[in-house]
């Protein structure tokens, strides 16, 4: 049974969410352009988009709609009800100042990664780098990290709400491949990713604990795969990212 299919889910909250993901799809719509794109009466998401607006989850400017700042503030609420999270993000610029490449931090929630903090100085940031983005944790360093210390069970159940889907030709698609490859994260001590989310990108990652047995999240850096494999900087950056984890690990432990 699908979300959708789901008799406890309000359908009224459901096209509500969907509004919202809309706005944040298209940096804002007029009513007509979210009414035809949903297939919903004008006067319906009128009518989301009234209640929506009451709360500041959407502003309005003339007939355009975009998303309110009651979402910043709940998102920071995300990031920063765990001490351990707000701790992570000066861990996060010290990575990215020690490496130069873009740097990441992210928690596993309901099954994927979801970005708390990103770091790239005055680099542009990639799309699927921004803050609160949701990726796969089987085809992410820091996923894959994180999924290397969960119980078995847990990885069970996530590939059982989200499968293995390939988004590269190199992504790992089957339980037997994952297992192989949580085991090799175990032994070398942190995880990489070899475009397995995104071609051309190559990500190294390792996961953070408050204490063993329980991850809090994890760490990685992210950069073109010429600038890290053929320059052979692989083990340098990923004794990087280690130092850094645990050094984070060490402060989580007196917070």
């Amino acid at each position: 049974m699908t979300a959708e299919d789901d008799p406890k889910m309000l359908k009224t909250t459901a096209t509500s969410i969907a509004v919202l993901e809309y706005l944040e799809e298209t940096h804002g719509a007029r009513v007509s352009e979210i009414a035809e794109s949903m297939g919903l009466p004008k006067s319906t998401i009128h009518g989301h988009l009234t209640t929506l607006k009451h709360k500041q989850f959407v502003i309005q400017e003339g007939d355009f709609y975009s998303l309110g700042p009651e979402l910043l503030r709940l998102g920071n609420k995300v990031r920063t009800r765990d001490s351990g999270y707000v701790l992570a993000r000066k861990f996060t610029e010290q990575l990215f100042e020690e490496t130069g490449l873009r740097s990441i931090f992210a928690a596993e929630m309901d099954g994927k990664a979801v970005f708390l903090h990103t770091a790239s100085g005055n680099k542009m940031g990639w799309a699927h780098e921004q803050l609160g983005n949701r990726l796969y944790l089987h085809s992410t360093a820091v996923g894959k990290a994180i999924l290397a210390e969960l119980p078995e069970q847990r990885v069970d159940q996530i590939i059982e709400k989200w499968g293995l889907p390939a988004e590269t030709e190199s992504t790992i698609t089957t339980r037997e491949g994952l297992s192989a490859e949580l085991e090799e994260v175990r032994n070398r001590g942190y995880a990489v990713n070899r475009g397995e989310n995104f071609r051309e990108l190559y990500a190294i990652g390792d996961a953070a604990a408050r204490r063993p047995g329980d991850v809090i999240g994890g760490f990685s850096v992210t950069g073109p795969a010429h600038a890290i494999v053929e320059t052979g900087k692989e083990e340098e950056l990923a004794r990087q990212v280690t130092d850094i984890v645990r050094e984070f690990e060490l402060e989580l432990s007196l917070v």
